[in-house]
C-alpha cells in the first residue's frame, strides 16, 4: 500500500526522509513514464560506503519492467495498428505496483488526481524534462532495436508523454 511505504520513508533513519521521499516521487513520476509494472520495495536500493558508514540512494535499480518488455511482434503491430490497443497501454495499464485501498495504482488517474503536495512537486519539476525529451532520437541511438521496436518505442513513449504529462495540472 503506499501508505504503508510513505509512513516506512518517514519512520526509517538510514537516509534523510525529506531526500528518500523526494526520491521516491521522482522515482514514481519516471516509472509512469516508462509503464513500470514493478516498482516495489526490493526494486529500489542504496548504495552504502563500508568505509564512512554513509549511505546514498541508488540512481537506478532493476528497471526490466519498463517500456512492455514482454510485448513481441504481434502486440506491437497491434498496439501500432489499432488505436484502442495503444490507448490501453495509456489509460488502463501497466499499472503501478503500489496500491490504494487494495487496488493497483492506475498512473494515469493518479497524475490526474492525486493531491499529495510531494508528489506533485516531483510531478512538476520532471514533467518539462519528459516533455523536452528527443524520444525519436534516443530510440534511433540505440543499437540492436529492429525497426519495428523503434516505431513502436517512439509511439508508446510519446503517447504516454502526451497523454500522461500533456495535461498534468
Amino acid at each position: 500500500e503506499l501508505s504503508a511505504v510513505l509512513e516506512t520513508i518517514d519512520k526509517q533513519d538510514f537516509v534523510d526522509p525529506v531526500v528518500l521521499r523526494r526520491f521516491f516521487w521522482d522515482m514514481f513520476v519516471a516509472d509512469a513514464f516508462l509503464g513500470n509494472f514493478d516498482r516495489h520495495n526490493g526494486n529500489w536500493g542504496f548504495l552504502v560506503d563500508e568505509r564512512t558508514n554513509e549511505a546514498s540512494l541508488a540512481p537506478v535499480f532493476d528497471c526490466g519492467s519498463c517500456l512492455l518488455p514482454q510485448a513481441d511482434e504481434t502486440v506491437m503491430r497491434k498496439v501500432l495498428s489499432d488505436e484502442a490497443e495503444l490507448k490501453a497501454r495509456i489509460y488502463s495499464f501497466p499499472a503501478s505496483m503500489l496500491k490504494q485501498g487494495g487496488r493497483k495504482i492506475g498512473y494515469y488517474d493518479f497524475i490526474q488526481g492525486s493531491d499529495d503536495s510531494d508528489f506533485r512537486r516531483s510531478l512538476q519539476d520532471l514533467t518539462p524534462r519528459i516533455q523536452a525529451l528527443d524520444v525519436e532520437s534516443l530510440i534511433a541511438d540505440t543499437p540492436y532495436l529492429s525497426s519495428l521496436q523503434r516505431e513502436f518505442l517512439t509511439t508508446y513513449l510519446n503517447a504516454r508523454r502526451r497523454e500522461l504529462f500533456g495535461g498534468a495540472r
